[in-house]
């Protein structure tokens, strides 16, 4: 009985991962991918929890304008010496106070200034993640796209390969050709076997590289990437324009790149602490109240109540204050400095790659001529093979030349999207993400 239950199990299981492996595939265009990122990312989550968490910290320091009240109950034996007309007695005792800050010069507004500007600072770092996040899909899915198209060279050159190997050994039939021809087929055809063997696991190790940067595998993996062009000669015609300069990119980049403004809402922070800090030099004015009431039988313990001003000055700290403020201080200084870093590193990443995209821009009419010419040199010395003219080397040289210059045209292309990208990225620029994205994330998760 365990035996048949054991195959039945088998059986179901072998069915259930048959009938996965048919499952349609779908197609994932690029918004599709930058969908699911921004929903799964784990990289956003993250982002967001920090968000919420400087959120929680503002609502703790504003709570320092609120009074505070608690309450309190306590029962004991009390004895007092010849109290009259007992001396001893169970006490219950039950209390009420309050406290409220009235002036502390500047101590609880400058600490909640300074959380306010924090949670500004976690909402543009949750920004700036998203556009990392785009950037890194971007990337993922052209290299995708990429390794999708070699697969496609790799396969084009086992095809041509099999029919000159067919023809090889029917010319060597026919007395026309010797057997070095077919041998040299037979090895060619191995070694672009080989290479179309590993242009798919590239394409594979390509599709688990998206899939980790969108954070969950669509479709259970039966997807397929969807490139814009229809074959790799039209592949030119789809290559969108260069529409930014790098003038007006440098112009515009330090005000769009969420992670400046970020530093600017912690330097702003790190104002405001200071003020905080400075604010331990001076004293503290508070009012406090109470209320208890007792219920036992001795005289003596009545209700009461009680209304307090209090002003506390801490005259000395042991220099703690000014060790607070000396480090609020280097503090703004390192904020500073890490801004003009950051205004270096965009100038840098901007112009780096402007230039890339010019380049291969520029690249892809050159790249797209010399598949044309290597097609053409292909077809010739074809046909000096099948007249008899040519050798099986010329034609290998012609096949090596035609796959090669497929595949710079491919990787041109996908680099110049790529640096497109990237150029986006460091300017600040955003294209196809909704304005509203980063208020979804904030939105109260129940």
């Amino acid at each position: 009985m365990g035996n048949i239950f054991f195959y039945l199990t088998l059986i179901v299981s072998t069915l259930g991962t048959t009938i996965d492996s048919f499952a349609e595939n779908i197609d994932m265009h690029l918004d599709n991918c930058i969908d699911l990122a921004l929903e799964n990312n784990p990289q956003l989550d993250v982002a967001a929890q920090q968000y919420f968490q400087a959120a929680g910290i503002v609502q703790q320091a504003e709570s320092g304008y609120l009074p505070r009240l608690s309450v309190g109950a306590s029962m004991a034996r009390l004895h007092i010496e010849d109290l009259k007309p007992v001396d001893e007695d169970n006490v219950l005792k039950g209390g009420l106070s309050a406290s409220q800050l009235l002036y502390d010069f500047g101590r609880t507004t400058g600490g909640v200034k300074s959380t306010v500007f924090s949670r500004r600072a976690a909402q543009s770092n949750l920004e700036q993640k998203v556009h990392d996040v785009v950037l890194l899909v971007k990337e993922a899915y052209y290299s995708g796209l990429e390794k999708k198209a070699l697969v496609q060279v790799a396969r084009q050159t086992v095809d041509n390969y099999e029919k000159q190997l067919y023809r090889a050994k029917k010319f060597y039939k026919a007395g026309i050709r010797t057997q070095i021809d077919t041998t040299n087929a037979e090895l060619e055809l191995a070694n672009a076997k080989l290479n179309l063997l590993r242009s798919k696991s590239n394409l594979q190790s390509a599709r688990v590289e998206l899939e980790q940067v969108i954070g969950t595998q669509p479709n259970n993996g039966a997807y397929r990437l969807v490139s814009t062009y229809t074959t790799i000669s039209k592949i030119v015609d789809t290559a969108p324009p260069l529409n930014y300069s790098l003038t007006e990119l440098l112009e515009v980049a330090p005000n769009n790149r969420p992670g400046m403004e970020q530093l600017n809402q912690l330097f702003f922070a790190s104002q405001a602490s200071l003020k905080k800090a400075e604010g331990d030099n001076w004293p503290i004015l508070s009012a406090q109240g109470s209320y208890d009431t007792y219920e036992t039988d001795l005289q003596t313990l009545n209700d009461q109540w009680q209304l307090t001003a209090l002003l506390t000055w801490e005259i000395f700290s042991g220099f703690e204050t000014e060790g607070k403020i000396a480090e609020t201080k280097a503090l703004m200084m390192e904020i500073a400095a890490s801004k003009h870093e950051l205004e270096l590193a965009i100038k840098q990443d901007v112009t780096d790659s402007h230039l890339r995209a010019e380049e291969n821009h520029e690249a892809l009419d050159i790249a797209a001529l010399a598949v044309d010419l290597a097609i053409r040199n292909l077809e010739l010395a074809d046909g000096r093979y099948k007249a008899g003219l040519g050798d099986m080397l010329e034609f290998n040289d012609a096949q090596l030349n035609y796959s090669s210059s497929q595949s710079d045209l491919i990787s041109t292309y996908f680099a110049y999207l790529t640096a497109i990208a990237r150029m986006e990225r460091a300017a600040g620029i955003n294209p196809g993400v909704p304005q509203d994205t980063v208020q979804d994330m904030l939105e109260p998760r129940p």
